[in-house]
């Protein structure tokens, strides 16, 4: 990892579970052990038909991701599709990179890529149409304005018409889409209804193709007797219900192969684009792939046999997974601390065997007084390492804090072994908690259940902080009704709610407890001389006082008006009359520093007993009141004499 000693590179993607993905993933684990990198896949999600508020706030990634720190970045600027998050990502790469960085799947006049050349995929699919078809109709169905891959595809399009003679309406012949079946509908609507029928429509990805297909078998037209459909990347498994397309399949992993192994050229060499100036782009040839959708291939017979095995191991995969879902839910949504959270990981680990090592990370904002962590709700610099799994065993709640431009600790490094891990960030609408790290087994792939994953564990994340304020706020409003407001010692309810829990034991061991009590000396005179001001100060420096001669195990408390209370547990008479002195001389200190017009003083009486079964509270208090009582009259008889 990057707070290890081997190189990282980063890679940036979206959907990190689609057949492109998946095939990104198997060579980044081969290339990384051959090459020796470690590689962090910064995974984020978002979907153009979706548009809601969690896919948003994945563009965080971009700021989060330590780009200064990697030591080169591959992207796949092209599978962002929510307005603005390409943009954002080239703009921060823009900004902060100070390593090579090459895009796949990408046609760059500023990044080295490697791309797939639509002139020698596409076009002999367009070729194919017009000249073994003898057709002369053809209409594109094109994804959203602006999807790159898209508009190169409809620029190879309109080519290869125009080589032909053929001219382009594009009120008729050209309808943008959204990548993804749902646009069928307006799709068939304009090249079927509005406009008279094309003889084949031309559609930029197999989605579209197959949404297409099935609007067309819905209103009684039939591929490729009425109209022939073609797609393009040869997605497997899709067309069950539909005709095998005619298309054209893209290598992946030759692309991700080409761009990683330029990127440890350059890495390896100290050549950058800085340095060599042009851009590098490396065309990636397609294949064309004939379907029963043009009429020029059939189906194999046991492709149906086939289909239906793999799609009912799928079928039994995802029902277990919805299983393991519903229960991590019930598991992880009842944790009311990061201890019990942990401990749920821990207990539902094995419904994750797809994993090896696991690490979650939250933001930390800072520490109390005693040292606990108070994690965050935003983006920190500092992160905690919580909860550790590694070679899928629990190694426990490490609590290790860092740097987050590190991503983990140095106890996630594999001397011996580069390692590939997944990154998603975990949040819930405006809140961002942290962020979780996987590492698959061998051979094992992303899948969308890790997305579903990481939601359900942002909503427990935001539980866990939700219960925090309610315990925090209930708290502080406990404390209010237990504390004095005018001098923040306890109040009569406060002393009693410390009290109560340990008097039938202090009873029990026949234990001699201490009580003092105190009434502040003419506060009266004070109240009309001075004003309501000098006797709330009077009775601030009789608590400080108090305060400042307590020891660790007594208690303080203003009973009400000028009368306080101190109590001590397990004390003797010499340590009581030690107390008073303390206090009578930490008063006269306090009368000199503040050198006022008047000198505070107080009457305390003390009662020191030893506790027996049946003994109360109250009547103890009784005693050091009648005590204190005593010497308020001779203090008051004192004053009389003064006077005269």
């Amino acid at each position: 990892m990057i707070a290890g000693k081997r190189k990282t590179i980063g890679v940036f993607l979206c959907k990190a579970y689609s057949v492109f993905d998946n095939a990104v993933y198997g060579v980044l684990e081969e290339l990384s052990r051959k090459l020796d990198y470690d590689v962090v896949v910064f995974s984020t999600v978002g979907y153009f038909a979706s548009q809601n508020e969690y896919d948003a706030q994945e563009r965080r990634m971009f700021s989060f991701a330590p780009i200064e720190k990697l030591d080169g970045i591959l992207m796949a600027p092209d599978t962002y599709e929510i307005e603005g998050f390409r943009d954002a990502l080239l703009n921060e790469i823009r900004r902060r990179a100070a390593c090579p960085v090459v895009a796949v799947r990408h046609f760059s006049d500023e990044f080295d890529c490697t791309y797939t050349d639509e002139d020698i995929t596409i076009r002999p699919l367009i070729r194919h149409l017009l000249d073994d078809h003898d057709l002369t109709q053809i209409a594109f169905l094109a994804g959203y304005p602006g999807h790159p891959d898209s508009e190169f595809r409809l620029a190879a399009f309109r080519r290869e018409m125009a080589d032909h003679g053929i001219e382009i309406d594009d009120q008729r012949d050209v309808f943008y889409g959204n990548m993804w079946y749902t646009c069928s509908e307006d799709a068939y609507r304009h090249f079927f209804v509005d406009n008279e029928a094309p003889q084949a429509v031309v559609c930029a990805n197999d989605f579209m193709a197959v949404g297409l297909e099935r609007e067309l078998a819905g209103h009684g037209i039939k591929v490729p007797d009425d109209v022939i459909v073609t797609g393009y990347d040869n997605i497997p498994d899709i067309t069950l219900d539909c005709s095998t397309l005619t298309t054209v399949e893209q290598d992946f992993e030759a692309m991700v192969r080409m761009g990683f192994e330029e990127l440890d050229r350059q890495i390896r060499t100290g050549d950058s684009p800085d340095r060599h100036h042009d851009v590098r782009r490396i065309p990636v040839p397609g294949k064309l792939i004939f379907g029963e959708s043009c009429g020029c291939s059939e189906r194999p017979q046991d492709q149906y046999r086939e289909l239906s095995i793999l799609r009912s191991a799928e079928a039994d995969r995802l029902g277990g997974r919805e299983v393991n879902m519903t229960y991590f839910t019930i598991e992880t949504s009842a944790a009311d601390t990061i201890e019990e959270l942990h401990a749920a990981l821990d207990k539902k680990k094995a419904d994750t065997p797809m994993i090896r090592d696991f690490y979650l990370c939250l933001f930390e904002e800072s520490r109390k007084a005693d040292g606990e962590r108070i994690f965050a709700e935003q983006m920190t610099d500092t992160a905690c390492l919580v909860h550790s799994m590694r070679d899928k065993q629990d190694n426990g709640m490490p609590m290790i804090s860092f740097s987050r431009r590190d991503l983990l600790p140095q106890m996630a490094e594999r001397a011996d072994e580069p390692q590939v891990f997944y990154l998603t960030l975990l949040h819930q609408r405006e809140f961002n908690y942290g962020y979780a790290v996987f590492h698959y087994d061998s051979g094992e792939l992303p899948t969308a259940f890790f997305q579903h994953w990481s939601v359900t564990l942002s909503g427990a994340l935001r539980n866990i902080h939700n219960r925090d304020e309610l315990r925090r706020l209930y708290e502080e409003r406990r404390l209010s009704s237990i504390t004095d407001v005018l001098t923040r010692l306890d109040n009569r309810r406060g002393i009693m709610e410390k009290v109560e829990p340990q008097w039938n034991t202090l009873c029990l061991e026949h234990a001699t407890v201490g009580f003092i009590s105190f009434d502040l000396d003419n506060l009266k005179g004070v109240n009309d001389t001075y004003g309501h001001q000098a006797g709330d100060f009077a009775i601030r420096l009789i608590a400080e006082a108090i305060r400042g001669s307590l020891p660790k195990n007594g208690i303080g408390a203003r009973m009400g008006g000028d009368e306080f209370l101190v109590f001590l547990p397990r004390t003797s008479e010499m340590d009581t009359k030690r107390f008073v002195l303390s206090f009578e001389q930490k008063l006269r200190e306090l009368n000199l520093r503040e050198d006022r017009s008047f000198e505070v003083s107080a009457s305390c009486g003390a009662y020191v007993t030893s506790l027996e079964n049946g003994m109360t509270f109250e009547d103890c208090l009784h005693h050091s009141d009648k005590m204190m009582y005593q010497v308020k009259e001779k203090h008051r008889a004192a004053r009389k004499l003064q006077c005269r």
